[in-house]
């Protein structure tokens, strides 16, 4: 018998945590969650999961569950979050941790009052490309970092028709806090500044910002620039355009994800499939967020030490609220 693990949320990224949980060895799913009980009664169906509910508190109740993994809505992860860990379970949290420092270190101080795992999912830190960067900069091969330039923009489809929640977050938190993760992994030090500017026109019926520009400034030197939009045509051969350059001291380095080397050309449309992040290759399913999940589970097993520290989510979503605020009043703001 493996962990034990629940899962609260069944948007796009819960299903896919499903899907990756169901083929990791050492993994049982034992119970989803969501406040649509239809879909959570019919994934628990279609995937063979003993129990659904639909809420986090009676998830966290069910005695056998030792592990949640949180996959709500942006600004609807502190709840579950705490309703897990105060019922001593341990934790995995979509990014951004949450959409306000606040509610972060609230998160992190119930996690450490408890001794509990609380590990926030910066999955692009298991994609091949941006993790075999960390390799590079770890053995000096290029140096210390200098500079760095990431962007991460998506069509228009997700903010108007993906998710349903759009308005309810900023492209900031949604994109950002991916850019924003990579760049503080890389260098390795504190933001001290940030400044941001951002334009709304296409979706400002939404409330959220189309596209928003920050720059990182890092203690000891060193700077990042993020770019992120929603606003890329649905025309585009992709949904996401993930780009990153870093300059180091001794060398430089570029990824491109948005292609990740299959076009497909068809019915006059071409693509760009992605199979990276979660891919059922002859059966088994392979890709990083399976990765991310592995490493979930090694680490509530005692068999591993989380890679992502709580201390790291709750950085991140400082950043996130400072590049907002920089964003809406015109001025850097310090860290």
């Amino acid at each position: 018998m493996g962990i034990k693990i629940g899962i609260v949320g069944l948007g796009n990224q819960g299903i896919l945590h499903v899907e990756a949980l169901k083929s990791i060895p050492g993994a049982e799913l034992v119970a989803v969650a969501d406040v649509n009980t239809e879909r959570a009664k019919s994934v628990a169906y279609e995937y063979k999961i003993p129990r659904y509910y639909s809420s986090a508190r009676e998830l966290c109740e069910y005695p056998e569950v030792e592990a949640v993994i949180v996959a709500t809505p942006d600004h609807l992860h502190l709840e579950p979050v705490l309703e897990a860990l105060k019922a001593g379970k341990h934790v995995l949290v979509e990014k951004p941790m949450a959409a306000r420092s606040g509610e972060a270190e609230l998160m992190r101080a119930e996690s450490r009052r408890r001794d509990l795992i609380l590990m926030v999912n910066f999955e692009n830190r298991f994609n091949p490309p941006f993790a075999y960067v960390k390799e590079l900069l770890e053995r000096g091969d290029i140096g210390s970092p200098l500079y760095a330039y990431i962007r991460l923009s998506d069509t228009v489809y997700v903010p108007r028709r993906m998710l349903p929640w759009a308005s309810q977050t900023s492209v900031a938190h949604f994109l950002m806090s991916h850019t924003a993760d990579l760049a503080c992994w890389y260098f390795g030090r504190r933001v001290r500044e940030v400044y941001a500017a951002s334009v709304s026109k296409v979706l400002s019926d939404l409330g959220t910002p189309d596209a928003v520009g920050a720059l990182l400034k890092f203690e000891g030197g060193g700077f990042a620039t993020l770019e992120s939009g929603w606003v890329l045509p649905e025309s585009s051969p992709s949904v996401f355009d993930f780009k990153l350059e870093l300059v180091g001291s001794e060398g430089a380095v570029h990824v491109n994800t948005e292609w990740e080397g299959l076009a497909i050309a068809s019915k006059g449309k071409l693509v760009y499939p992605h199979m990276a992040k979660l891919y059922r290759l002859r059966g088994t399913v392979t890709g990083f967020l399976r990765e991310v999940d592995r490493h979930f589970v090694e680490c509530v097993s005692g068999r591993a030490t989380p890679l992502i520290k709580v201390e790291e989510g709750v950085e991140n979503t400082r950043i996130i609220e400072a590049i907002v605020r920089s964003s809406l009043e015109g001025r850097a703001i310090k860290l």
